[in-house]
């Protein structure tokens, strides 16, 4: 059950238990109210036949009569003279005679069945009296008696029900906080090696945020273990330069190499290892810098198709020269304009097809293909060579930090150039694939949708 259905029941309950207990109350005064216990509805009376009531008299006794229900019999009778004047009481007919004694006699008589109520009915022209009765088998009053226990029953399960389903609610909702805190708390001490374990069988806010959080902890455990393999590659890869500088430098210091030809050649080697150190290093400030996402907010609108046809022409006067055949097949029927970092996304074509030239050989193809899908509203951009190609377990690793594959090993560098360029293109939004064979080239294509 979700959270938020809980918190929503338990406040329902928690309600129902005041607005049980405000029904039981008004129900039992209600019960209990001399209106209940006589209701308006009388609307026949017979005519009178008296000389001594007068209109006003007769309008007195009516209100009077409306105010009982249909099955309450009743009798008027003048004070003075005892005569009945209207009488729906088998007892006491109409037009009869009846003295105090009499009456007292007739109710005597008939207390276990009948419950009797008086009235004076006083005017200037009329002294009399109202007689009521109502059969005690069916008076409201008894009813409401039976109705009581009822009542009281039902409040009491309503109560305990109420009861039951807060203190349910309250330790579920208590006990999925408990596992929220112990949780986090658990990755704030760094224990990231331990899977957060979450009750499959309910689904409600808490097991999605112990999934989020079991996706936290999976990426900073792979980011704390990519930081370790940085740290580690940083140390292996800016090692050797520093070791070659160190080396030449302590040789000249000492006089191992005292020839002036060959301090120069150790001086050229020294300034080339220099130059390879900060080149490294330049990368790396880069690779830093495309986790941020202040690289977003820099891209400006601009022609992506008009970008390609300018880093085509420099990519085929660079081929050229390197004695590559440089194949272009351009072919934009428009101007596409989307946003996009002009400096980043330069970098990820000369990343390409600097790859390219590296390897493949003189006289080698370098193919360059571009083109709009109209059908899909993306621009497909392609370079393939027929250079020596990338061994098929190198595939799925190439794109990682610091993974050299197999026909790189024995190139200059850190293995971070891939890793630079499929993380410029996944900060766009764009899509990077590629596909080789071995001896028969590598086929990069990158999709950019607009």
């Amino acid at each position: 059950m979700k959270l938020k259905k809980q918190l929503n029941l338990l406040a329902v309950f928690i309600t129902a238990i005041p607005l049980a207990c405000l029904l039981f109350v008004c129900i039992n005064l209600y019960l209990r109210s001399p209106r209940h216990m006589l209701l308006s509805g009388y609307e026949e009376i017979q005519k009178l036949d008296s000389t001594n009531m007068t209109k006003a008299d007769y309008d007195l006794f009516i209100r009077n009569v409306k105010l009982l229900p249909k099955n309450v019999e009743i009798a008027l009778i003048d004070n003075i003279t005892g005569l009945v004047i209207t009488s729906t009481i088998k007892d006491i007919p109409t037009n009869s005679y009846v003295s105090q004694f009499e009456l007292w006699l007739i109710m005597e008589g008939n207390s276990n069945k009948y419950f009797y109520q008086f009235t004076s009915l006083n005017t200037y022209t009329l002294n009399s009296m109202m007689i009521t009765r109502i059969p005690r088998k069916k008076s409201a009053a008894v009813k409401n008696q039976l109705y009581m226990p009822i009542l009281y029953t039902v409040l009491t399960f309503i109560v305990i029900i109420c009861i039951i389903i807060i203190t349910f609610l309250s330790r579920t909702i208590n006990r999925s906080i408990k596992i929220i805190e112990e949780t986090t708390q658990s990755l704030a001490d760094g224990n990231l090696g331990k899977s957060i374990q979450k009750d499959t069988k309910k689904s409600n806010e808490i097991t999605s945020i112990l999934e989020s959080l079991e996706k936290m902890r999976i990426s900073l455990a792979e980011a704390q273990n990519q930081k370790t393999k940085f740290i580690m590659g940083i140390s292996h890869d800016l090692r050797t330069p520093v070791a070659v500088i160190k080396g030449y430098i302590e040789a000249i210091s000492d006089g191992v190499i005292s020839d002036k030809k060959e301090v120069h050649n150790a001086m050229e080697l020294i300034s080339t290892k220099t130059q390879q150190l900060e080149t490294m290093i330049d990368t790396l400030i880069s690779f830093t810098k495309m986790n941020s996402t202040e690289i977003r907010q820099a891209m400006k609108t601009q022609s992506i198709t008009d970008f390609i046809n300018e880093i085509t022409k420099e990519e085929q006067t660079i081929g050229n020269v390197f004695n590559r055949n440089i194949i272009t097949k351009i072919n934009f029927e428009r101007n596409i304009m989307i946003p996009f970092d002009r400096q980043l996304i330069t970098r990820v074509f000369e990343n390409l097809f600097n790859n390219a030239l590296r390897y493949t050989e003189d006289n080698d193809t370098i193919t360059l293909e571009a083109y709009i899908n109209n059908d899909l509203n993306k621009v497909i951009y392609k370079i393939s060579d027929t250079g020596i190609g990338i061994e098929e377990e190198d595939l799925k690793n190439i794109f990682e930090m610091f993974y050299r594959g197999t026909n790189s090993r024995l190139e200059e560098g850190m293995g971070i150039g891939l890793s630079v360029v499929k993380n410029i293109i996944e900060t766009h939004r764009w899509k990077i694939d590629v596909a080789s064979k071995k001896d028969e080239g590598t086929c990069f294509t990158i999709t950019i949708p607009y």
